[in-house]
């Protein structure tokens, strides 16, 4: 099993603005660098916010694989840019997202714990949390930036995590290296970090319009079902699941009563009483819970579903005292 570290901790991390000697390669003159370590990991962190944005460069060196845990007070927008090495990011909505050197994506962060699991050996990256007030500023006009500030939408970026160019490595190279010593530094600091955000946007943008142009409606759907398959757990709607794929509520629905021959609606209550009738059939789970994992908060309105649906009780289903 990995070790864990929560790195907010200081009775467990050792932390000093001290940087060793054989660590200053990775120190640059942008900001302030906080150097962290336990006996099986060393964390240098650069840290600056400016209009907005807060800016962290990050060097992780493990000897041993291990869980880093930390805690956002606040959700954002983070543009993540995976330099070296890689890292497998666990979020409060329960999935994974695996972050490949060489690669960039914007991902909502949501509030609460994160866990980020560390490989041996180093691994860096470049890490902006922006406001959604500066990126609406920026890009108002961007379909994926509304689709990642709704707030019915808590996951991952729709699109998948795109190459480094050239253009990038050159603006963060720049980045790290001003120093920001007046006003005109810092405008010069803000200017490159938005013309950072402003093109990575606008690339997974024409990435995700040309992945939907390549999809036929029948590859949309199987697309969209196998999202709902993984996220029953969830309040999933059809204004969400339209705004996640970036297509009209109608145009949803026109889809799905071509390809599977039923509503929206019906197709995501077929496959929550499903999956509800496996769990009842195959776990000993509670009947709370089981709900809970189909996307119910509320049980007495699960059991009722499930007797519409089944024409008996879960707890009758489970013992075999029906004709499903």
């Amino acid at each position: 099993m990995p070790s864990l570290i929560d790195i907010l901790l200081p009775e467990k991390v050792r932390i000093s603005q001290m940087i060793p000697h054989q660590f200053q390669q990775y120190v640059y003159p942008f900001s302030k660098p906080i150097f962290k370590s336990t006996s099986s990991f060393t964390r240098l962190e650069q840290i600056i916010t400016i209009h907005g944005c807060r800016i962290m460069n990050v060097v992780n060196i493990v000897n041993e694989e291990t869980i880093m845990r930390s805690r956002r007070k606040n959700d954002s927008l983070t543009l993540h840019i995976m330099l070296r090495g890689n890292i497998t990011w666990f979020a409060p909505f329960k999935g994974k997202v695996p972050l490949l050197p060489g690669e960039y994506n914007l991902l909502r962060m949501n509030t609460g714990p994160h866990d980020l699991l560390l490989q041996p050996g180093v691994n860096e990256f470049i890490q902006l949390d922006i406001s959604p007030s500066l990126l609406q500023d920026l890009l108002p006009a961007s379909p994926l930036v509304q689709c990642m500030l709704a707030k019915n939408i808590s996951c991952q970026s729709p699109v998948p995590a795109r190459p480094i160019e050239q253009k990038f490595h050159t603006l963060i190279h720049d980045i790290r290296h001003t120093h920001v010593t007046d006003g005109i530094e810092q405008l010069r600091l803000y200017a490159q970090i938005t013309e950072l955000i402003t093109a990575a946007v606008d690339n997974l943008q024409q990435s995700l319009e040309m992945s939907k142009a390549d999809y036929s409606g029948c590859q949309m759907v199987d697309v969209i079902k196998e999202y709902i398959s993984r996220n029953l757990h969830k309040p999933l709607t059809i204004p969400h699941l339209a705004a996640l794929y970036f297509i009209s509520e109608s145009k949803l629905k026109q889809l799905f009563r071509k390809h599977e021959d039923m509503p929206v609606r019906k197709y995501l209550q077929e496959q929550r009483m499903q999956k509800a009738l496996q769990l009842l059939l195959n776990t000993d789970q509670k009947i709370n819970i089981i709900a809970a994992e189909v996307g119910y908060t509320n049980v007495s309105s699960f059991i009722r579903e499930f007797k519409k649906h089944y024409a008996c009780s879960p707890n009758q289903a489970r013992i075999g005292n029906s004709n499903i």
